[in-house]
């Protein structure tokens, strides 16, 4: 049995240190990846008893689920801009608010709402540094031509999103500069941008630029942030399985694959089946090797070795270290020292994100 428990106390204690820090109640609850691995149905349900009344998300189908469950009445703002007639389809069938991030998506996305009779609502993506979606600061035409051609779209709101939030204030700072100023010439021309936001979990909270009329959180939610340090977040979901089996081992035997680890004593150790195809040791992968990184990595890497750095789970209560490779789907664990027996509770500190969608979230 495996079971990743949440416990719903915190996400409401996260939600309302958000609503702290932000000095707003205006939260969009982003709930992209299975809402970061914590069950997007059971997450939004939480949210919407506690007054979220705006959800994110990155797959237009996931609008449709939402409404599906009964969410009829919260704004779905789909945070990709497409010009794809499937997920438009799917945008204007869920009553979603769409992203608008190029001329293209406007021209798809009015046209089709005009074939269906409807008028959608749109928040206009401004790219400041991101270089994903967005129409850039040189863009003011093709954004004004939203409002002057595209009749069957209505701008509720207009967004950007910060690339070095984790990192740098400097570089967020100067974001937001640059889409202050995109706001600035389409109030000027006349128009209206609705909703502003641009605060995500990082900038929120590390970089204490102006959260606007509402902050885009979604990792805080969950407090798994990439930025470390104490925000007074809790972290939510825990991985729960048992004790399979416990055995004696000699002094010398190795244990797990590669003989990484080689008992210096008479060990007790216990299996548990629970790997890195649970989520348990599993990191993103190093997709940028600047020199910068490559440094801090290494520099990582070779702390750990010379600290020593064991890592544990916790088996009735008590930490009981790993011993040698996690393996796919098993564990070893020390269990010299607790006393317990096979079915004894194992809980590992996971990322909810990287845990199977076939593994029950139970909300506790």
């Amino acid at each position: 049995m495996k079971i990743l428990t949440v416990d719903r106390e915190k996400i409401i204690a996260n939600l309302a240190r958000i609503r702290e820090e932000a000095g707003t109640e205006q939260v969009i609850a982003v709930l992209k990846a299975n809402a970061y691995g914590l069950d997007m149905r059971q997450m939004a349900a939480v949210l919407s008893e506690h007054n979220v009344r705006r959800f994110g998300v990155i797959d237009p189908v996931d609008a449709l689920r939402l409404r599906d469950w009964g969410f009829g009445e919260e704004e779905i703002l789909v945070l990709r801009s497409t010009a794809v007639d499937e997920d438009i389809t799917a945008i204007l069938e869920a009553c979603a608010t769409a992203t608008i991030g190029s001329y293209d998506a406007a021209v798809a996305l009015n046209g089709m709402a005009e074939e269906q009779g409807q008028t959608c609502d749109i928040h206009i993506k401004i790219d400041t540094g991101m270089g994903r979606y967005g129409f850039g600061p040189g863009e003011l035409e093709r954004v004004l031509s939203v409002y002057r051609y595209m009749k069957n779209l209505h701008v509720t709101g207009m967004f950007t999103h910060y690339a070095n939030a984790f990192t740098s204030r400097r570089k967020t700072e100067a974001q937001y500069e640059s889409f202050m100023a995109m706001v600035d010439k389409v109030r000027g021309a006349g128009h209206s941008t609705g909703l502003l936001h641009a605060s995500n979990s990082a900038a929120l909270f590390h970089c204490k630029v102006p959260s606007l009329d509402a902050v885009r959180v979604g990792s805080s939610l969950g407090g798994r942030m990439t930025v470390r340090s104490d925000h007074g977040l809790h972290k939510v979901g825990r991985l729960e399985s048992t004790v399979a089996e416990i055995r004696w081992l000699p002094t010398g035997h190795p244990v797990g694959y590669g003989s990484a680890f080689v008992t210096k004593k008479p060990t007790k150790i216990g299996i548990i089946p629970v790997g890195s195809s649970d989520g348990f040791m599993v990191e993103k992968a190093r997709d940028s090797f600047r020199f910068s990184e490559v440094f801090r990595y290494g520099g990582s890497a070779v702390l750990s070795f010379l600290r020593r750095k064991r890592f544990y789970v916790t088996v009735k209560g008590k930490r009981a270290r790993v011993l040698g490779h996690v393996g796919l789907s098993h564990t070893t664990v020390d269990l010299t020292d607790i006393d317990c027996a096979p079915g004894a509770l194992a809980v590992f500190e996971v990322s909810p994100t990287f845990v199977p969608q076939s593994i029950e979230r139970r909300y506790v």
